[in-house]
C-alpha cells in the first residue's frame, strides 16, 4: 500500500517569498491595511515624540497594534501566547514583518497605550457608520456584568481592620522578643542599607514581612475610604463586587450601544456601577461624541428605567427611549389611583380619598409629593393595598403628568414591538463578545486598562461582522474601501 510521503526538510521549495504564502482573501491583510491606515494618518498621535539614538530602538505602535487585533481576533489574549505566535505563525510573521517583541513589550503595550488603542477603536468605529454599516437611527443599549482579573476575595473595610490588627499583635510580639519595641525603625533602616542576604536574624525578617503587609493594607483602607467602597480587591482597586449569574464576583459593568442595521457596536463604556440606573444619560452623550452624531431612538430594558433621566433625554437631547415600564409589585395593579388637581389630593379606585401628607420628599433621587389615606380603615381591599396602620401612602412625583403620558406610550402596540427588538439586536453580541474572551475574559486590572482590552474585544467583533456582512471573497473591496476612506482623526 502506498502513502503520501512529507516533503524533503533540507530541500528548498517554492514559494520562497512569504508574500505568496497568505492568499487574497486572508482577514488577515485587512488588519494590516486598517492598522497602517489609521497610524500612518494619525502620526501625531502613535508617534513617539521622545525617540532618542541612543539603545535598542523600541518597536513601532503599528507593530503591537496588529499583534493585538490579529490575537484576539482569533482568540489569543495573552501576551506569551502572541509572543509565541510571532515564531510559529506564518499569518502573524508576515503580519509583522517577521518581528517578535518579547512578551514584556506586548503586555506593556496593552497597559500603557491606552489611549492608541482607544483612537483606532473610534476611528474603526466611525468608518463603518461613513460607509453605512452603522446607521446611527435605532441603538439598542445594554449593559453586562464581566469579571474583573482580581479573586473573589473581596475586602470590606471590617476585614482590613482586623486583619490589621491580626498583623500588628505580631508585629508587637516579634519586637517583644527581640527585646526593645522602639527598635522598629532601626531595623528597617538596617535592612535597606546592609541587603537582605546579609541579614541573619529570622526575627528581623518577619518584623520587615510584616511591615510590608501592614503598609500595603493601610493602602487599602485609604483607597476604600476615599473611594467610597463597601469592598475593595487587594489586586484590582477599581472593580466592585457585583451579582451576576455566577454569584457576587468582582467585575466591571460593561455598557454597549450596539446599532439596529447591522447589529455593529458603535459605542462602549466600562463602568464601576452595578445596575444601570444612571447609566442612560452618559451612554448618549458617550456615543454622540464617539459617533459624531445623537440617535433618534434608543431600546433599554427595565434596568435604565429612571424617569427623571429619561425625561431629560428625551427633552433636552430629543432622543426617544423605549423601555418597559416597571413591574408594579403592589397589589398587581388592583388599585389605582386618580388625581383631582383643583383639590390637590388623590382617589383610589375603592373611592377613599388621601389628602397631602408631605412636599416635596426625595424618593429614588427625584422629589414627591406624599399622599396618605384617611379612610383606610374599613376598606375591603386594606390587606392587599398596605400593611400600614395609618393609611396607604401614595407618593406623586412632581413630574407625574409626563410619567404617565409615558407609561401610556410604552403601552402602545408600537412601543412594544420596537421593544421586543432590543433583544434581537444587542443580547447575541455580549453572547459573541464572551465566547471571544473564553473562561478568562479580562487579562489586565484597572479601569483604564480595561477599557483598553474592551476596545479590543469590539473593534475585533465589528471587523468579524464587516468581513460576515461582505462575504470573504470580497476582501479586496474591502480594502480598497479602507484604503479610499479618509482616516484623520480632526
Amino acid at each position: 500500500m502506498s502513502y503520501i510521503n512529507p516533503s524533503n526538510r533540507d530541500q528548498y521549495k517554492f514559494p520562497l517569498c512569504m508574500e505568496e504564502t497568505i492568499s487574497n482573501d486572508n482577514p488577515v491583510r485587512i488588519i494590516d491595511v486598517i492598522v497602517d491606515e489609521i497610524v500612518n494618518s494619525n502620526k501625531e498621535i502613535f508617534y513617539s515624540e521622545k525617540r532618542t539614538e541612543a539603545g535598542r530602538p523600541e518597536y513601532h505602535p503599528y507593530t503591537l497594534l496588529k499583534l493585538y487585533l490579529y490575537g484576539y481576533f482569533n482568540g489569543i489574549s495573552s501576551s506569551r501566547k502572541l509572543e509565541k505566535e510571532t515564531k510559529r505563525n506564518i499569518e502573524v510573521m508576515w503580519l509583522l514583518g517577521n518581528l517578535s517583541p518579547d512578551h514584556w513589550t506586548i503586555s506593556n503595550f496593552r497597559k500603557e497605550k491606552t489611549d492608541q488603542i482607544k483612537t483606532a477603536t473610534k476611528l474603526f468605529r466611525r468608518f463603518l457608520k461613513d460607509n453605512n454599516y452603522i446607521e446611527g437611527k435605532t441603538v439598542a443599549i445594554d449593559g453586562t456584568k464581566i469579571k474583573a482579573n482580581a479573586s473573589r476575595d473581596m475586602l470590606s473595610k471590617s476585614k482590613i481592620e482586623n486583619r490589621l490588627a491580626g498583623l500588628e499583635e505580631r508585629m508587637e510580639e516579634y519586637l517583644k522578643r527581640m527585646g526593645d519595641t522602639d527598635k522598629e525603625e532601626d531595623i528597617l533602616e538596617e535592612y535597606e542599607k546592609s541587603g537582605e542576604d546579609q541579614i541573619q536574624d529570622h526575627l528581623i525578617k518577619k518584623v520587615i514581612d510584616l511591615q510590608e503587609k501592614i503598609e500595603k493594607l493601610t493602602k487599602l483602607k485609604e483607597v476604600s475610604e476615599t473611594k467610597g467602597k463597601g469592598t475593595i480587591s487587594p489586586t484590582d482597586l477599581d472593580c466592585n463586587l457585583m451579582r451576576s449569574r455566577e454569584g457576587k464576583i468582582p467585575a466591571y459593568n460593561i455598557q454597549m450601544a450596539v446599532d439596529k442595521k447591522y447589529s455593529m457596536i458603535a459605542d462602549s463604556e466600562v463602568t464601576t456601577e452595578e445596575n444601570d440606573a444612571h447609566q442612560l444619560e452618559p451612554m448618549i452623550e458617550s456615543y454622540e461624541e464617539e459617533m459624531g452624531i445623537k440617535p433618534e431612538e434608543v431600546l433599554l430594558d427595565t434596568g435604565y428605567n429612571t424617569p427623571d433621566m429619561i425625561e431629560k433625554v428625551t427633552k433636552e437631547k430629543e432622543v426617544e427611549c423605549y423601555i418597559p415600564n416597571a413591574n408594579n409589585k403592589r397589589s398587581k395593579e388592583i388599585i389605582t389611583f386618580t388625581y383631582d388637581k383643583d383639590k390637590d389630593e388623590v382617589i383610589c379606585s375603592e373611592g377613599k380619598r388621601l389628602l397631602l401628607f408631605q412636599k416635596n420628599k426625595k424618593k429614588h433621587n427625584c422629589y414627591a409629593n406624599v399622599y396618605r389615606g384617611i379612610e383606610c380603615q374599613g376598606c375591603p381591599q386594606t390587606d392587599i393595598c398596605t400593611e400600614s396602620k395609618n393609611g396607604r401612602i401614595y407618593h406623586r412625583y412632581l413630574n407625574q403628568e409626563w410619567r404617565d403620558e409615558y407609561q401610556n406610550k410604552m403601552r402602545e402596540y408600537k412601543s412594544q414591538k420596537k421593544i421586543k427588538q432590543r433583544k434581537k439586536i444587542i443580547e447575541h453580541v455580549f453572547g459573541s463578545i464572551k465566547t471571544l474572551m473564553g473562561k478568562i475574559p479580562l487579562l489586565v486590572r484597572g479601569k483604564n486598562k480595561v477599557s483598553a482590552e474592551i476596545n479590543i474585544y469590539t473593534t475585533v467583533y465589528n471587523l468579524k461582522r464587516l468581513i460576515n456582512i461582505e462575504k470573504i471573497e470580497n476582501i479586496e473591496m474591502i480594502i480598497d474601501m479602507i484604503r479610499g476612506y479618509k482616516w484623520n482623526l480632526a
